[in-house]
């Protein structure tokens, strides 16, 4: 290969390297949501939308205390539903996986059912997890709709 030819190859071959260096997957996840962060605290729902971005009123209305989600490792609770609910769950790649939650079995009025029910659904479903900036708004998106939690006022 002569000088010339070098030289014009030169530049698009070292930006090709970066290129693919850049791609190789073996980078660590800078933003990984850890067990230490989601068990910190119980979590107070403040927002809930559906899969079609509206307000989950079933979660948020009415005068009832906020769903509370508190996590303990390997073991999460939900209050302030019709019953006291809990499972396991596992946290990998940002992503929450609830298994199957056990609850008391009371009847209660028909919007506290209905608050149960969604908050199941949303719950039974891989959830995407993040946390804003300062780790002060939990964010638990899927298939169901997003769920905003703050951190619970004792």
């Amino acid at each position: 290969m002569n000088t010339a030819t070098f030289r014009r190859l030169l530049p698009a071959s070292l930006a090709l390297a970066l290129l693919i260096g850049g791609c190789n997957g073996n980078d660590t996840n800078t933003n990984a949501v850890s067990i230490e962060t989601l068990t910190a605290q119980p979590w107070s729902l403040v927002e809930a939308t559906d899969a079609e971005g509206l307000a989950a009123t079933d979660l948020t209305g009415g005068d009832r205390p906020p769903i509370e989600l508190n996590f303990q490792p390997e073991r999460m609770g939900v209050s302030n539903a019709c019953n006291g609910m809990g499972g396991d769950y596992e946290l990998e790649n940002n992503t929450l996986k609830v298994g199957q939650l056990v609850q008391t079995m009371m009847a209660c009025e028909p919007a506290l059912m209905a608050r149960e029910n969604t908050i199941k659904t949303y719950l039974q479903q891989p959830l995407q997890v993040q946390f804003d900036d300062n780790g002060s708004r939990l964010t638990l998106s899927g298939d169901a709709g997003v769920l905003v939690f703050q951190p619970a006022t004792p």
